[in-house]
């Protein structure tokens, strides 16, 4: 669930920093959230997959 609130602290923040006008800033938070989001994804797919080939 950590992961998933770095994702949108990081969204968010590319969000704030676009209507402020900081471009430079954007491109950089949208890569941290995108990796935060990847890792989040294949962390519960691979937890999904545990749970089902339990059961």
């Amino acid at each position: 669930m950590l992961l998933m609130r770095w994702t949108i602290f990081f969204i968010m923040l590319a969000f704030i920093s676009a209507i402020l006008g900081f471009g430079h800033i954007i491109g950089s938070l949208a890569f941290a959230a995108k990796i935060c989001c990847f890792i989040f994804l294949s962390l519960f797919i691979g937890k999904l997959y545990k749970t089902i080939s339990e059961c």
